[in-house]
């Protein structure tokens, strides 16, 4: 079923509680990866998390990125081959009601991990998931490509963008500097699927 990429690596997840984050801290656990979890506790009182019972699954640190010098220090004594970083703050609508803490985490929050990384010795391989919400919305019928302008009207939006500037400006000044360490970003869309129990979901 699995190939032998992720046999007993060092894999940390950022928001391994979240939607996506206990989803693919699961299949990277079947897959027979050593994974590591940076995030806060599980947000709503029904958890994908709990439903999986990751907590005896995975290696969990319970943190938030938000405070580099915690951060900082878990991902370097981890030393991971892999990191995928989805920690975040994800709702839109969450993000007008606190736009400050949308700012400060999907911004600085991956600011913060793009500072720690810098220090691992050994060879990693990062993934940044931002959004598709990155783009300014031009309400036509067809997906955007990478080429497309960025923007963002909503808080969610904007922390989103602002991030992909901040990330290509990280990736083009330091890491070709920094040979062992390996970025790529994704930029997300919205999925549907079991064990999301987040509010204002289609399928809550």
């Amino acid at each position: 079923m699995f190939n032998d990429v992720f046999l007993n690596k060092k894999i940390l997840i950022t928001g391994h509680t979240g939607f996506k984050g206990s989803w693919l801290s699961n299949w990277l656990y079947l897959a027979g990866a050593q994974v590591f979890g940076v995030s806060l506790p599980p947000g709503t009182n029904l958890s994908h998390f709990d439903e999986l019972k990751l907590k005896n699954k995975v290696n969990n640190h319970f943190i938030d990125i938000r405070n580099f010098e915690k951060l900082n220090k878990v991902i370097n004594d981890i030393s991971p081959d892999f990191i995928f970083h989805l920690a975040a703050q994800a709702l839109v609508v969450k993000s007008y009601q606190k736009s400050l803490e949308t700012y400060q985490t999907n911004f600085m929050g991956t600011l913060n991990l793009l500072e720690s990384i810098k220090k691992i010795k050994n060879k990693c391989t990062v993934i940044l998931i931002t959004s598709d919400k990155c783009y300014e919305n031009k309400e036509w019928i067809w997906g955007y490509k990478e080429t497309d302008d960025l923007g963002g009207i909503d808080p969610y939006s904007a922390s989103k963008g602002a991030s992909e500037i901040m990330i290509r400006s990280q990736i083009l000044s330091f890491f070709p500097k920094i040979g062992n360490i390996k970025i790529g970003i994704c930029r997300a869309g919205n999925v549907i699927g079991g064990g999301d129990w987040s509010p204002h979901r289609l399928v809550p």
